[in-house]
């Protein structure tokens, strides 16, 4: 989960920097061939029987969420602070606690529920509205942890059948299909002094992908959920250091209300469940 954390920040800093040249459609149509560049070794050394699936549908369905988290986040790092976006994203584990319980049927107490509405009042001390103007960024960044919530949702499915290392070749393999067209209406040729930051998108990027992939399949959530926090001081160094950001007194309380509310219920139910 740190890895992941810094994994995604670094991508965030990436795009950031690239978002004033190149479109949200090209970054994600550069990222996915990127990734395809680095798990190409992987299927050519053990044969394409390694990609062999019995949910493919499910695989699809990930890569479509994935995708339209993807072109929120990059939409929202480039319009937003770097730890402001990261501190929204915080809202993502709730929203996967509601799928649980709304799609898979999950049962859920009033502790829980009292949980999720003290999560989604940390996002509003963070938005502020009537405070301050809530503009897309900011959307784009809870649309984002709306998606990959769904994401995480799908992958709990996949890691039943599936290695991290084919749910990741999957994904990578379908982005580039989705991004292909966007990304040539959009198009503009990549400088060579860009290369670096957009092999770091991919990379970077890639090594958020697995490493969430893999703590997802290996360790209970209420162990690596206190993890993700890290993400949030690596975001605010890396943007202060970086582009000169700062995030106020709020963004971080708000942050401070959504994490613990998001632990305390991932807490809760696994004690309940055990």
């Amino acid at each position: 989960m740190i890895l992941a954390g810094t994994g995604y920040t670094l991508a965030s800093v990436c795009t950031r920097e690239l978002s004033s040249e190149y479109s949200t459609a090209q970054l994600a149509f550069m990222r996915a061939v990127i990734a395809i560049a680095f798990v190409m070794p992987m299927i050519l050394r053990n044969g394409l029987s390694v990609m062999s699936t019995t949910v493919f549908p499910m695989h699809v369905l990930r890569a479509c969420l994935t995708y339209g988290g993807m072109m929120c986040w990059f939409y929202a790092v480039g319009v937003i602070p770097v730890s402001d976006y990261t501190a929204l994203l915080y809202i993502q584990p709730i929203f996967t606690i509601l799928f649980a319980m709304l799609i898979l049927r999950e049962p859920a107490g009033a502790r829980t529920w009292g949980a999720i509405a003290v999560a989604f009042a940390g996002a509003l001390i963070i938005l502020r509205p009537g405070f301050q103007e809530i503009n897309l960024g900011m959307i784009a960044a809870l649309a984002t942890g709306l998606l990959f919530a769904g994401v995480n949702t799908t992958m709990k499915f996949l890691s039943r059948t599936d290695s991290p290392a084919v749910i990741v070749a999957y994904v990578s393999f379908l982005m580039l299909v989705f991004s292909a067209v966007p990304a040539w209406f959009y198009w503009t040729d990549p400088l060579w002094r860009d290369m670096p930051l957009i092999l770091g998108i991919g990379a970077f990027a890639l090594l958020g992908q697995y490493s969430i992939t893999r703590a997802i399949a290996v360790a209970e959530a209420r162990i690596i959920q206190p993890f993700d926090f890290s993400r949030l001081i690596t975001a605010a160094i890396i943007g202060w250091i970086v582009f000169g950001e700062s995030s106020d007194l709020y963004t971080w309380i708000g942050a401070l209300v959504i994490f613990c509310a998001s632990y305390y219920v991932i807490a809760f139910e696994r004690k309940g469940n055990h």
